[in-house]
């Protein structure tokens, strides 16, 4: 069967064998299987059987929206709601499912302001429509974020795609399409450099957020002989790239291995830098595309 749904995710299975895996709770996507291999990293610690509202998933694809980071500025509209927003612990809706000649498989999923959780959405009080559409192929994972401003003023939103990929060995990962990019630092209080090497490697906690990437393609190499199980990421009307690795500071997050940080990197498109302004009944679409070398 090319489709599965239980109460609690929507399961497809594409005619070559990949298969995408996405909970209702947060939209979120935790398993990519492509080439007889998962793909996505998730936590062995995820506690996908205690999904109650208040503990986002850790891995997979999560969904943020309308946020990215606790707003620096207390009078901005979303410095109430909690780091990543709230797209990421609401409940979507099944939309349906598409079949395309048995070359693609898409799901979609919906969200509004009226399924938010009542305490984060009276600190966000937006009226908005979210249409996450998933798409898969035998080697690629395609996902799009539609927003939709269903008010009469406009707003302003960060969006991401908080890839987690899946990796054998963190110290053999390089992942280039970002030198000559300014980066803010996290780790070391928002300083901003300029990354000016040909690619980027990890080798301690690593948190920056590449600005303004004019690139759209980006390579995730895995170290592999011939390049096998490389990834690809376009991005689709994002503007800037968050890498992230939390290295031992892993061992201080409850639903994280203590030594999972080696087999795992984040690659996240999104626009977070700055809020996307949305005028009144108009409607905002941006995304990325993976690929894996097989």
């Amino acid at each position: 069967m090319p489709i599965q749904i239980n109460e609690e995710k929507v399961s497809l299975t594409h005619s070559s064998g990949s298969s995408v895996e996405v909970y209702f709770f947060g939209a979120t996507i935790t398993s990519w299987k492509c080439g007889g291999k998962e793909r996505l990293f998730l936590s062995k610690d995820s506690k996908l059987d205690e999904l109650d509202g208040t503990k986002e998933i850790h891995g997979g694809i999560p969904l943020i929206f309308p946020q990215f980071a606790k707003a620096s500025e207390p009078s901005a509209e979303t410095a109430n709601l909690p780091q990543h927003g709230t797209a990421r612990y609401s409940t979507w809706k099944w939309l349906g499912v598409d079949v395309d000649n048995d070359e693609e498989l898409t799901a979609k999923f919906g969200l509004t302001d009226a399924q938010v959780p009542e305490n984060l959405h009276k600190e966000w009080p937006k009226k908005f429509e979210l249409i996450f559409i998933v798409t898969l192929t035998a080697d690629t994972l395609k996902n799009t974020l539609e927003v939709r401003n269903k008010g009469t003023e406009p707003f302003g939103f960060n969006a991401l795609f908080h890839t987690y990929y899946s990796v054998p060995d963190i110290s053999k990962v390089s992942i280039k399409g970002l030198n000559d990019i300014t980066y803010s630092d996290k780790v070391k209080n928002f300083a901003r450099f300029k990354d000016v090497k040909d690619s980027i490697t990890i080798d301690q906690e690593t948190d920056r957020i590449y600005e303004n990437v004019p690139r759209d393609e980006f390579l995730i190499d895995l170290g592999q002989p011939g390049g096998v199980d490389n990834f690809t990421l376009k991005k689709l009307n994002l503007k800037d790239t968050v890498v992230w690795n939390p290295w031992i500071k892993a061992r201080s997050i409850s639903d994280f291995g203590d030594e999972e940080y080696k087999n795992m990197v984040c690659v996240e498109p999104g626009t977070v830098t700055e809020y996307i302004k949305l005028e009144a009944d108009k409607t905002w679409k941006g995304g990325q595309i993976l690929k894996v070398q097989l």
